[in-house]
Parts: C-alpha cells; structure tokens; sequence
C-alpha cells in the first residue's frame, strides 16, 4: 500500500502506508495535481500554482501563471521539467523549466475545424480538458478537446495531427497504450479505442452499462487493463444524482466489467479520481469518498467518508 495525496476545494490530506489520514499542514486548495520531476504539482482552482518536494513541505511558486481558466494539468515524466497547462478558451501552454515560464501553443487555433469547436452549457466555450505525454515519443503530446476531438503533436506544438475518425468530439480523458499503437478515449458517449495511433475508432460499450465515462486509468502491470467510471448522462442531472458505477476491462476495453463488492449499489456523487500503484492497489474518490481496493479491484473498502470535496489523487 503506497502513501496517497488526496487533494481536495480545502487542503491536501495524506493517507499513510498505516492506513490513516493526516492533513499536510500548509498545504493549498486543489482544482488539479500530478507528479513530476520537481515533485508534487498542485493547481488552485484559482489558478495558482504549488510544490510539494521531500521534507520541504508545499511552497507558493506562482499566483497565476496563466490568465485563462484551467482545465488540464500533467507532467512528462520522460522530460524533465515539462508541464502542460489546457485551458479554456481550447488553448494549450507549455512550460520546459519547471512552470517558471510559460508558452501559448497558437498553433492550436490553426487547427481545421478549430472555429466549430464548442461546449454544451453557455456560452459554449470549448476547452482542452485532457493533455496525455506519448509514453513512446520523448516530448510528443497528446490533447483531448471537450468538444473537439483529439490531436497530437510531436514537434513542440508547431503542428498538429488530427485523431479523430469514427471518434466522438467530446472527449473527456484520453489516454495512450504504455506500448503499442493503441490509444484510448471517454467521451459523452462512451469508450472509444484506436488500434492504429488514433487513425480510425472503434466504440467499445459491452459491458458499459452507462455512456457518460469520464476518468480512465491503465494498470501499470498489465498494459491491456483500463479502469473507467461513467455515469448515466451529462453533469446538468447530477443534481439528483449521477447514478454512476465503477468498471474495469482486462481486453483494452472489448469487455467491461462492473465492479461492486465494497461499493455502494450507485454512486450518487461522480467517481471523477482513480488512481493505481505499482502494486495495482487502486484509489478512487466520489464526492467526500475515498475507497481503496487491493485486490485488483474485485473488492472495496471505505477508508473515509467525510472529506472536504476530493478533486485529484497523486500516489506518492
């Protein structure tokens, strides 16, 4: 069992190898977090940026480094330093020192097809929800656009390819194989699984009870299990209840799975966290939940229930 950070709209709790939770003293509200090369990474709701580094406890490294809302944040763990910022409106920013400087990707505005992306709720302003470093090219991105498609960059977002044949535009996470060709995506409608690097998709839904899937984690020890939550429509009906449940696919997403023992029979609050150890020890959030699973996700247990909001996971 690793140590967990469980960022939550408050502060930064801790979960401990003895299974108990302690608030991190000084820590910041968190909207996103990830791991990288300098640490732990935190973005503020507000847009302020923070790091958590060994015994060094969390340090305010930016009040806002960016004037747009974010929406994305990841690391390349391949490269030292970057970080990737999506914004709204659809915009992606790149930082190479750490996130002491910052560049706009203008490229993205050039993409064809840019002018028609859009967003359900008013005003409809789309925004690159989902930013995944390719795990086989050093220094290639991929995006996920809400409501756009996919693309991919391998030449420092001076160019981009468009991904998205057979595929719905409103993605949610995607996500690339740790190796191999295969890429894959939730949207609105679904799963969606690309064989060919994204080239042509493919909707993968037996066993997916639900259409509107969100998060999507791939183990770390077996490169053909994904594990996704979906609700049972859009967030505007969340308000009465997601009715969301858990999944796991052991084929690259042909046949999924519900998974239940331990959980509640739905989900009212969205699962929008998973998380996975080199252990395949999972982690997921729901609201003010937090639930663990060490057996590959065929049983569950609650190790807490009255969190603030939980908004992101890093396993450290």
């Amino acid at each position: 069992m690793s140590e967990l950070l469980i960022g939550t709209d408050r502060e930064v709790f801790r979960l401990g190898n003895d299974g108990n939770i302690q608030q991190e003293e000084g820590s910041p509200t968190v909207a996103f977090m990830t791991r990288a090369h300098e640490g732990i990474l935190v973005v503020t709701r507000e847009g302020a940026r923070w790091r958590r580094t060994g015994g060094d406890g969390w340090q305010l490294m930016h009040e806002r480094p960016v004037a747009e809302d974010i929406w994305a944040f990841a690391a390349d763990p391949r490269v030292a330093g970057r970080l990737y910022l999506g914004v709204s409106p659809a915009l992606l920013y790149w930082s190479d020192d750490g996130g002491a400087s910052w560049k706009a990707c203008e490229a993205i505005r050039r993409i064809p097809g840019y002018e028609s992306w859009t967003f359900p709720p008013p005003p409809h302003i789309p925004h690159v929800r989902s930013v995944a470093p390719d795990p086989q090219v050093v220094g290639a991105v991929y995006i996920g656009v809400e409501e756009g498609g996919v693309y991919r960059s391998a030449d420092r977002g001076e160019t981009w390819q468009s991904l998205n044949e057979g595929l719905y535009w409103d993605v949610h996470t995607v996500t690339p194989a740790a190796e191999g060709t295969q890429l894959y995506a939730t949207t609105g409608r679904g799963f969606y699984r690309s064989d060919d690097g994204g080239r042509h998709w493919s909707h993968l839904m037996t066993g997916l009870d639900r259409r509107y899937t969100v998060p999507l984690v791939a183990s770390r020890r077996r490169p053909a299990r994904l594990y996704t939550a979906a609700a049972a429509g859009p967030p505007p009906g969340w308000r009465q209840g997601a009715n969301a449940a858990l999944y796991r696919s052991d084929d690259g997403g042909e046949h999924w799975v519900r998974l239940e023992q331990g959980l509640p029979q739905q989900f009212d609050a969205m699962v929008r966290q998973i998380a996975v150890d080199d252990a395949e020890t999972l982690y997921i959030a729901a609201g003010h939940e937090l639930f663990i699973s060490q057996d590959e996700g065929d049983s569950w247990r609650r190790l807490a229930s009255e969190l603030p909001a939980v908004q992101a996971l890093a396993v450290l």
